[in-house]
């Protein structure tokens, strides 16, 4: 689908669910993200549910795979955000390739996609307010902090960003 210097970014595979399977049942991994999957089963039928969201709403999350060793890394997309309406730009890192600016990279390619190919005016991402390795995330995509509010039933910060803000962001970030 997408590729980055380091990275492929690509719909998730059957091949994918002993990755996302150790990154779901890991609490640390999942810490700001959502509840632990036990069962290998679960995380299966996850990756079924979100690979779905791409046949009828044209967005989702995908795998992302490491272009030098093809190990399975996280994955990152786009989301509808059900309080809102908004799409939102999610991400999470497996544990091993924290640290690497995966998440940046994939983000700013699903961010990119999201503009150039989908059309959208702007796109937001949420957080919980103690996750600065997220907000930090979206302070590098050029987004904005814009409120905290209850989305998916939590408090979380909601920053943001328009298309247009992104283009200069990104033409100031290619010119350093």
């Amino acid at each position: 689908m997408l590729e980055t210097e380091r990275l492929k970014i690509r719909r998730f595979e059957d091949s994918d669910v002993d990755g996302v399977h150790l990154m779901r049942s890991d609490p640390e991994v999942m810490r700001y993200i959502r509840e632990t999957l036990k069962e290998r089963s679960e995380s299966a039928e996850w990756m079924k549910k979100i690979s779905a969201r791409w046949d009828t709403g044209g967005i989702g999350y995908c795998a992302l795979i490491e272009r030098s060793t093809g190990e399975f890394s996280g994955w990152c997309g786009l989301w509808q955000v059900p309080e809102t309406g908004e799409i939102e730009v999610g991400y999470a890192i497996a544990k091993a390739k924290w640290k690497k600016g995966y998440a940046t990279e994939a983000a700013e390619a699903i961010v990119g996609h999201g503009f150039c190919a989908l059309g959208l005016d702007h796109i937001v991402a949420l957080a919980y307010p103690e996750n600065s390795a997220s907000i930090n995330v979206m302070e590098k995509l050029g987004m904005s902090y814009v409120e905290t509010g209850t989305f998916y039933g939590k408090q979380l910060v909601k920053y943001s960003v328009t298309a247009d803000e992104w283009r200069i962001g990104r033409g100031r970030h290619e010119d350093e």
